[in-house]
């Protein structure tokens, strides 16, 4: 991933524990690209740590940290669990403070924090939140094909980045706007995926019985996406029980009721929101 990433040009590479080693940080080292990034503890090859219940008695902010012989530094700082990270541009100082809740004394306070763990918080937030939003609404299945698993992850990455992506354009619209939550800006998304442009199957299934009375229609609760709104097919309209028009502002009635988009429409000789409501701007 840094294959293509010029030499000597003070690049600084941020990761987690997955891909964090000794080798790879002196091999960047090397090509003269910094970096500092989480590692396991099975990784440190010759390097004896304090251990964890030791920097517990000395209170959160407490630390331990080690050189080696490449002037690669190690350091285990102790907040609610230790976390150990290694880097080769970055030490401990200049040692700040961070907020923090204390349980017991049901207050804030405030935390030594070294300048190493300053420095990979501020640039792998990003992807912390990635990781966080992403285990949130995972799609639970089981399936011997491996690579299912990286498709999936990697659509729903794409779906998280582009929420982010109308999070700062609305932010930039209107700041007082409320934004759209993730799990109904996906359901918007899957629903556009699979309505926008595909034309609505007619015919009564095979399986259905002749005298079997036919369910209630169910009413849609959410919004319909624009790409299923604006896709000039299939939108039928049909008479149905009076509600209120989706689409006036003024709370007036209709019988005309949309068969693709599942909203009610007025269509008269006053108004036309029917074809307002689909018209492409």
């Amino acid at each position: 991933m840094t294959s293509t990433l010029p030499a000597g040009k003070n690049h600084k590479v941020f990761a987690d524990n997955y891909f964090t080693s000794v080798p790879l940080v002196q091999h960047l080292k090397e090509r003269e690209i910094h970096y500092i990034g989480t590692i396991r503890m099975n990784r440190m090859t010759n390097c004896t740590m304090m251990d964890e219940r030791e920097l517990k008695k000395h209170g959160r902010g407490s630390m331990d940290f080690r050189v080696n012989q490449d002037n690669n530094i190690i350091v285990r700082w102790f907040d609610n669990k230790a976390v150990n990270l290694i880097s080769s541009f970055v030490g401990t100082e200049p040692v700040g403070n961070v907020k923090r809740w204390d349980r017991k004394s049901k207050t804030h306070i405030m935390v030594p924090r070294p300048a190493i763990v300053e420095a990979y918080n501020k640039f792998m937030g990003g992807v912390d939140l990635l990781d966080m939003l992403s285990a949130l609404y995972k799609f639970s299945f089981r399936s011997r094909r491996w690579y299912m698993y990286i498709w999936w992850h990697t659509v729903t990455v794409a779906v998280i980045n582009a929420w982010n992506l109308y999070r700062r354009d609305q932010k930039m619209l209107d700041p007082k706007m409320k934004t759209m939550a993730l799990r109904r800006f996906q359901a918007l998304v899957g629903t556009s995926l699979t309505s926008a442009g595909k034309a609505k199957k007619f015919g009564r299934p095979l399986s259905c019985p002749e005298a079997a009375p036919s369910p209630p229609r169910k009413r849609s609760s959410c919004s319909v996406p624009l790409d299923v709104r604006r896709d000039a097919m299939d939108h039928f309209p049909t008479w149905e029980t009076r509600q209120r028009c989706k689409h006036c502002t003024s709370n007036h009635f209709s019988h005309v009721y949309c068969e693709k988009c599942k909203v009610h429409l007025c269509l008269n000789k006053d108004r036309n929101c029917f074809r307002d409501y689909h018209k492409v701007k």
